[in-house]
């Protein structure tokens, strides 16, 4: 269990009802430094424990974050644990990418110079920063194997931190489409390769492509009248979302099976 596994149990204790933080303190450190044995991800059931504290705090049942580890033999979809942290990440994504699009909008106004480079740092943020760490967490949270994690979640943060230092490059004229393009396949390939999606289901990356081009070519800004094209920003990217989705509902991974570890701990108690 490494330093962020230790904050993230020890947060979730402290948001925990008085009367469980002992009893769930001592399960889930259990549970996750027995996650190895099964192949899971220690981080990945931290967050869960982190996660269950935070939103079911007050629940008056049992928890279930960390029944496929500790239950009777079950097969269990190769989909992240029980607290659904990935979906919760992804949508953080979309949502920022919705905002920028509000936020860049409201950039026009803009006067003075220090309002315009607040302007462009914040824009960055919310089209690249903000998206490329959430979905970056969520590819390591998957239950894949941990060299499918470890290389989904390099690809995405490899291509994010490339589209935010673009701007600052020392380069005139337009992005060359082709580099475009592959700043946006790479975190698709990153995800497609981290949930085992079948090479058939790559084509949905048409789906980003098409609006790539669109917006190189100028296609893109047609849609709306100029002044509300600041929108149209973040679309290539939600559609690389909507790709990356559709692509792993056909993911190759077969339900596993685990078996019960002796001492596993389970909160029963709530």
């Amino acid at each position: 269990m490494n330093a962020l596994d230790r904050v993230l149990v020890a947060a979730a204790v402290a948001i925990s009802p008085a009367a469980h933080r002992e009893t769930r303190r001592e399960q889930w450190a259990a549970d996750v430094q027995g996650a190895a044995e099964l192949d899971l991800s220690p981080t990945a059931l931290a967050f869960g424990a982190f996660t269950t504290a935070l939103f079911h705090r007050r629940a008056d049942r049992r928890t279930t974050w960390g029944t496929t580890m500790t239950a009777v033999p079950l097969d269990v979809r190769p989909e992240p644990h029980r607290v659904r942290t990935v979906p919760v990440l992804v949508a953080v994504a979309i949502a920022s990418l919705l905002a920028s699009g509000v936020w860049l909008l409201l950039q026009q106004n803009a006067g003075s110079a220090t309002q315009r480079v607040v302007g462009m740092l914040a824009g960055q943020a919310l089209v690249h920063v903000v998206p490329g760490v959430a979905v970056a967490v969520a590819v390591l949270l998957l239950r894949a194997t941990a060299p499918r994690r470890r290389i989904g979640a390099s690809m995405v943060l490899a291509a994010t931190v490339v589209m935010v230092l673009v701007p600052s490059l020392p380069v005139t004229g337009p992005i060359p489409f082709e580099f475009s393009l592959l700043l946006t396949l790479v975190p698709l390939v990153g995800w497609f390769v981290a949930t085992s999606t079948p090479w058939a289901a790559w084509s949905f990356a048409v789906l980003p492509m098409v609006l790539v081009s669109a917006e190189h070519t100028g296609a893109l800004w047609t849609l709306l009248p100029a002044q509300w094209n600041s929108i149209l920003f973040g679309v290539p990217y939600l559609a690389l979302i909507l790709a990356g989705f559709l692509g792993s509902r056909f993911s190759t991974d077969r339900s596993r099976r685990f078996v019960v570890p002796e001492g596993a701990l389970v909160d029963k108690s709530v």
